[in-house]
């Protein structure tokens, strides 16, 4: 295999490689500029406060500073996703704008409504659409050849196999891949998935690499259980330039909204854990409020024409209220609109098709999910969510928790009026194992791969649901 030598690295990483945090440091700056600069801008749009606005531009400055440490800006972004990294600076100008508007209001001389939002929105799109175009001029950087770090792995595992795919498919973060090292050969029953490709040898060659200094990442991939060998490669490595990463099988632990946290000084990690901790958590609410009252004009109105169809259809309350699991098991009281006859406590039992307890109302309703609409009253109450895993019966649950595994595990976020899977094919009735797994399947997968840009594709989706799926009674 090819060993590349100090200068040959050196080309490869270029000024660009050779000052990644410098460059983060730089786009910082160059971000502060642009939000002053759209500051200017606002104020020339009829602000005129009873101070300098360099005063505001340094308050501004101040908090820009102090925000910065809690989203990690100062990072080199190598590794990190474009919308991670959009998310965060746009998570960073929010609150610094807010604490800001707090602060001036205090003062006495806070921006006019329309100065704020216009000083807001064109900074965000400033400073948003200057990253992208760092982003993209890198991307195109490093698919020439340039900017690339070499990295090497020591452990012939999956793990290993799997952070060289990754990079190799990845070409924007800039990392090339030098090859798995392992003093155990690479037969077939002494490693685990390793191909003969990748391997590059025993890890003596690969620390006469380091020590020339033509390896920049080494991510050692053993075992947890091989804590004296990793302990020491750690210290071997130690007097070497490259920088040391180790990376855990975790994979292999069925992770379901994992992140490090660190107890006084001891990190721990969460396995099983709701994607909705910290800022996320106030993301989500914002987005259940800011729906809600957006729905508000259109739901008021309908909801009074289904009120008096369901009162002229039969007799009966309009609303029916049922208990069901929330967040954290915890049991909240859920509200629809009455779609059955109101009948003696005979049980709980799905509705199926053609049921003889649904009205003529009641039917038009199901198919076309209308009767969950009073369930913004438990969203304006904070028991549910507007996307999330749909509650189920007490019964239901109490029926399937045993049989399905990780079941629980949905309730560690609120319950939605809707989810992925309603719209993915899974809503109304769960009359076998098989329907209700595919659908906690689903739930978990939402968990996994939450974000704000998913929930909007499955508000969107729900829109379709009534007009492509039959499979509610």
């Amino acid at each position: 295999m090819h060993q590349p030598s100090w200068d040959a690295d050196f080309r490869a990483g270029g000024p660009i490689g050779q000052w990644g945090k410098a460059l983060g440091r730089f786009c910082r700056l160059v971000d502060s500029l642009l939000i002053l600069g759209c500051l200017m801008l606002a104020a020339r749009g009829g602000w005129s406060p009873g101070r300098p606005v360099a005063v505001d531009a340094l308050l501004c400055l101040a908090l820009l500073e102090l925000t910065a440490p809690a989203f990690h800006l100062s990072r080199s972004w190598r590794m990190v996703r474009l919308r991670h990294e959009l998310a965060d600076l746009a998570a960073h100008w929010t609150l610094s704008f807010a604490l800001l508007m707090a602060l001036t209001a205090l003062m006495g001389d806070a921006p006019p409504a329309g100065v704020a939002i216009g000083w807001y929105a064109s900074a965000l799109a400033a400073i948003l659409g200057a990253r992208v175009a760092v982003r993209m001029a890198l991307r195109c950087w490093r698919a020439l050849g340039h900017d690339q770090r070499n990295a090497a792995f020591i452990g012939a595992t999956e793990t290993a196999e799997r952070l060289c795919a990754t990079f190799a498919r990845q070409r924007w973060m800039g990392i090339r891949a030098l090859g798995i090292y392992d003093d155990r050969q690479p037969v077939s029953g002494r490693t685990a998935a390793l191909k003969e490709g990748p391997f590059g040898g025993p890890v003596d060659r690969l620390y006469d690499l380091a020590r020339r200094g033509a390896v920049s990442r080494i991510y050692v991939t053993l075992p947890m259980a091989a804590e004296q060998r990793i302990k020491g490669i750690i210290e071997r490595f130690g007097d070497t330039t490259a920088s040391l990463y180790y990376c855990p099988p975790l994979f292999r632990f069925d992770l379901i909204g994992a992140r490090w946290d660190d107890v006084q000084g001891q990190p721990v990690i969460s396995i099983v854990e709701s994607p909705f901790a910290g800022w996320s958590r106030l993301v989500k609410r914002a987005e259940d409020v800011a729906v809600t009252l957006v729905a508000l004009p259109l739901i008021l109105p309908l909801g009074l024409l289904i009120a008096l169809a369901i009162r002229l259809d039969t007799p009966g309350p309009v609303f029916y209220r049922q208990r069901r699991y929330g967040l954290d098991g915890r049991a909240f009281t859920i509200w629809k609109f009455r779609s059955m006859r109101v009948e003696g406590d005979a049980g709980f039992a799905q509705a199926r098709r053609g049921d003889a307890r649904v009205t003529r109302v009641g039917a038009l309703l199901r198919r076309t999910s209308l009767d969950e609409l009073p369930q913004f009253i438990n969203v304006a109450l904070g028991s549910m969510s507007v996307v999330g895993p749909r509650p189920h019966p007490l019964a239901l649950d109490d029926a399937f928790r045993p049989m399905i595994r990780r079941y629980a595990v949905r309730h560690k976020i609120k319950p939605g009026i809707t989810g992925l899977a309603q719209v993915s094919g899974w809503r109304g009735e769960t009359e076998t194992l098989d329907k209700m797994q595919q659908r906690v399947a689903h739930d978990i997968d939402y968990l996994r791969r939450w974000s704000l840009w998913l929930d909007l594709t499955i508000l969107a989706r729900t829109l379709l649901v009534p007009f492509v799926q039959r499979n509610a009674y």
